[in-house]
């Protein structure tokens, strides 16, 4: 049976996608994440508490898959931040980078160096901020457009090796930790209009897309960056609704603040929406 890694296993996507892979893919789970919640994810064949960014704590993750090492990883990690471009500090940049771009590569890297032989499938969870760029969210569109840097990278390096590496690149997906984003069916509608399909994304349906790139039935598809957006990414900015094609045709900038379960939060009640905060007005990697 294949064994699963799934980083960031208790966010709102990443529930999904252990889910997705245990019971439609077949998979044995392995689930991490700093949130003991993921000891509560009926359908992970082990989990572990943790900052993957701590020493050590991915060498325990693979340790935790037992006798059979992981051959597919998913990496569904970020960490938030919001504050202005010129107001950013170094350590702020390297928190994002570490969290969501740095333990990417080291995870992969790890599944390398324990993979046994036969095949072997990283999946990287991106965003349409990879693309575009929102005013107050540099660090993480950068962290995310290196995602798919790396996969292509990885590609070129360990192809060679049976290790296809991927990337998965959501418009907007409701999720709890950006509830308060659509509180309201006309909340709920007001962000569809933005999307060619005239309808927000479901965890399920981003958790589908990553079991395919884990699975055999990608078995030729490697340093792809796969957008999963209804159709975001196709329109051209300039493209505006009339009273004939709305709300089918997008109105917002390239993916607004939070277009993607992993976009960094606006709550004016959070830390994450202080730059002034002592801690940078970050919070704590997390899931998604």
């Amino acid at each position: 049976m294949t064994t699963a890694l799934v980083l960031g296993a208790a966010g709102g996507v990443g529930r999904a996608v252990v889910a997705r892979l245990a019971a439609g893919g077949g998979m044995r789970v392995v689930a991490v994440d700093q949130d003991p919640a993921v000891l509560q994810l009926a359908d992970a064949s082990a989990a572990l508490v943790g900052d993957v960014t701590e020493p050590g704590l991915l060498a325990r993750a693979f340790e935790a898959a037992g006798d059979e090492p992981p051959s597919v990883l998913v990496h569904a990690l970020l960490y938030e931040l919001r504050a202005p471009l010129g107001e950013l500090s170094p350590e702020q940049w390297h928190k994002v980078f570490d969290v969501g771009l740095v333990s990417a590569w080291q995870a992969a890297a790890e599944l390398v160096r324990r993979k046994g032989e036969g095949p072997a499938s990283v999946v990287l969870v991106g965003s349409v901020h990879a693309h575009g760029a929102v005013p107050g969210c540099a660090p993480y569109a950068v962290a995310k457009a290196g995602l798919g840097a790396l996969a292509r990278a990885a590609a070129t390096e360990w192809g060679p090796l049976g290790v296809r590496t991927n990337v998965v690149e959501p418009g907007f997906v409701p999720v709890p930790r950006n509830a308060h984003r659509v509180p309201d069916d006309a909340a709920r509608a007001r962000v569809a209009a933005h999307y060619p399909l005239g309808r927000i994304c479901s965890p399920a349906e981003i958790a589908d897309a990553v079991a395919f790139l884990a699975g055999p039935t990608s078995s030729y598809v490697n340093g792809v960056c796969l957008p999963v957006d209804g159709g975001y990414l196709a329109v051209l900015p300039e493209v505006t609704p009339t009273s004939s094609d709305a709300p089918s045709s997008p109105t917002a900038d390239l993916s607004g603040p939070t277009a993607d379960p992993s976009s960094p939060t606006a709550d004016p009640s959070s830390p994450a929406a202080d730059p002034s905060s002592p801690a940078g007005g970050l919070s704590s990697p997390a899931g998604d």
